[in-house]
């Protein structure tokens, strides 16, 4: 798992690791669908079944991310509008979402602030 996890660790530090198309890695992130939209979570994790009884493989590892808690197909596909978050921001994001009502469940429709007004997320 230390592995699956090296370059999102060092994102989160502020370190900086190299960032290739194509090329997604285990973590938990953060995007907007569309401009103006809000952010959203996101999480790539590596789907794998394990024998009970001998603790092997069963089948192949399998990248898959989830976007709003929902699978989302190919993670590289979405890789490059990424930004990396901490678990804790992660899970805030998550649940601010879902207190703020309809309007931010909305996530591919941009938010006019000067329309209707934003509650103040507060600090991590």
């Amino acid at each position: 798992m230390s592995q699956l996890y090296a370059w999102y660790r060092a994102a989160v530090a502020g370190n900086a690791p190299a960032l290739h198309d194509g090329i997604p890695h285990c973590g938990w992130f953060k995007r907007k669908l569309v401009k103006g939209g809000p952010w959203v979570p996101v999480r790539i994790f590596i789907d794998r079944d394990i024998d009970l009884v001998t603790g092997e493989l069963t089948r192949d590892e399998v990248l898959r991310i989830e976007i709003e808690g929902i699978e989302a197909g190919d993670p590289a596909e979405h890789w490059t509008y990424l930004t990396p978050i901490s678990r804790a921001e992660f899970k805030h994001l998550t649940d601010y979402r879902l207190r703020n009502g309809s309007r931010m469940l909305d996530s591919r429709r941009a938010i006019d602030l000067s329309q209707v007004p934003t509650e103040p997320q507060g600090v991590i």
